[in-house]
């Protein structure tokens, strides 16, 4: 029987399991203490096992491991077994946050990429410090080959991270520094300076970064420098927060009667039961940062069907973005190329001088980057992140 066959096999029985003891996959990995994206592969037929995951799983179920490799002789699994991963080499890792997901690169010593991983759940310096440790790990080791889960690997390992809240100096540096009992060697940048360098490292032009927060960035005079990007509600202009609470005013005011009702205000108002107490209260007692992002979901839900008021707000919105970009040409004295990231990027795209607009790089290439950068790389781009 050749690997595939096994994998296949391995799969079915793990699903049948599932659908025997009815656990979900979520369960099953909380009882396995493997990675839901483990999980995931294992029963899509995608990753092999070894025999200490097997055992885990069969506690997880509460059945004898041969009920994980039934319909597999000892032949079958020495021939599709995959040895454990041992490096010999320290590896360079890559962890990025970006759009609430995880994406992971590792990079030998020669700078070959030696696995990879995309999870949900993105990570946040506003977290504490013992649950971002456990996020980051389970990328690493999604993304690890044969699936190791040796903490003895991330001791030889240098890590760089792009985290939310980067702006948060004092917390960042205790979670640095928190973080090396674990890595030889950790630093954390933000992913505006990630998204400049992967775009634009081998010229100049305006980076700009629209998702729940706004940030432009360009190089002057050799540093590179950052307008906006100091989370909401200090700065972010335009953001998706920003957007969020315009449409909070703009509700207010149509069921007060100061602007005509618009669909994008009952739509508001059905999800609160008709009172403007409960989005008060929904405001004050929320305690995720993020809170606003709720009224952006409602407000580009109109947008796309075409309302009115929605697309009055939007345009708003890039009318702050634009003053970003002409204070920018103003600071460079020429206008440069644009390229926009983000989960606005294609809503305020159309807005943008097409002639201006270059490909943004992908979230691959920024990861991908992001594991094999130094200071002494970051340091000659013109970043200083001391």
């Amino acid at each position: 029987m050749d690997k595939n066959k096994v994998l296949t096999v391995i799969a079915n029985n793990v699903r049948n399991l599932m659908n025997e003891t009815g656990l979900s996959s979520t369960e099953l990995a909380r009882r396995c203490k493997i990675s839901t994206g483990t999980i995931s592969k294992i029963i899509n037929g995608n990753m092999s096992i070894t025999i200490p995951m097997a055992l885990n799983l069969a506690e997880g179920f509460g059945v004898d491991v041969a009920e994980i490799l039934k319909d597999l002789t000892d032949k079958d699994l020495a021939k599709a077994a995959k040895p454990k991963f041992e490096p010999s080499e320290q590896l360079s890792i890559g962890v990025m946050s970006i759009n609430n997901k995880r994406f992971t690169c590792i990079k030998d010593a020669h700078g070959e990429t030696i696995g990879s991983s995309e999870l949900v759940t993105g990570l946040d310096l506003a977290e504490t410090t013992g649950s971002l440790i456990q996020l980051i790990q389970e990328a690493i080791f999604e993304a690890l080959p044969g699936g190791s889960e040796d903490q003895s690997i991330l001791k030889q390992a240098k890590l760089n991270l792009v985290m939310q809240s980067f702006e948060f100096e004092d917390t960042r540096h205790k979670f640095e520094h928190f973080a090396r009992k674990y890595f030889k060697d950790v630093m954390v940048i933000p992913d505006w300076q990630i998204t400049y360098l992967s775009t634009f490292k081998d010229g100049e032009g305006i980076s700009l970064v629209t998702d729940k927060g706004t940030s432009l960035s360009f190089m002057h005079n050799g540093v590179l420098r950052k307008l906006g990007g100091w989370k909401y509600p200090v700065y972010d202009l335009g953001g998706e927060n920003w957007l969020g609470v315009e449409t909070i005013h703009h509700t207010i005011e149509a069921v007060e009667g100061y602007v005509p009702m618009s669909k994008l205000a009952q739509n508001v108002m059905s999800k609160f039961n008709n009172k403007i107490e409960k989005i008060t209260e929904t405001c004050f007692k929320g305690s995720h940062p993020d809170i606003y992002m709720l009224f952006t979901e409602i407000l580009l839900r109109s947008y796309f069907t075409g309302d009115t008021a929605a697309n009055e707000i939007i345009t708003k919105g890039f009318e702050e973005v634009c003053r970003m970009v002409e204070r920018a040409d103003s600071i460079i004295g020429m206008p440069l190329k644009i390229a926009i990231n983000g989960s606005l990027a294609e809503i305020y795209r159309k807005y943008v001088d097409q002639s201006r607009l270059v490909p943004h790089s992908s979230e691959t290439q920024k990861v991908e980057l992001l594991a094999t950068i130094s200071k002494e790389f970051l340091a000659e781009h013109g970043v200083n992140n001391t």
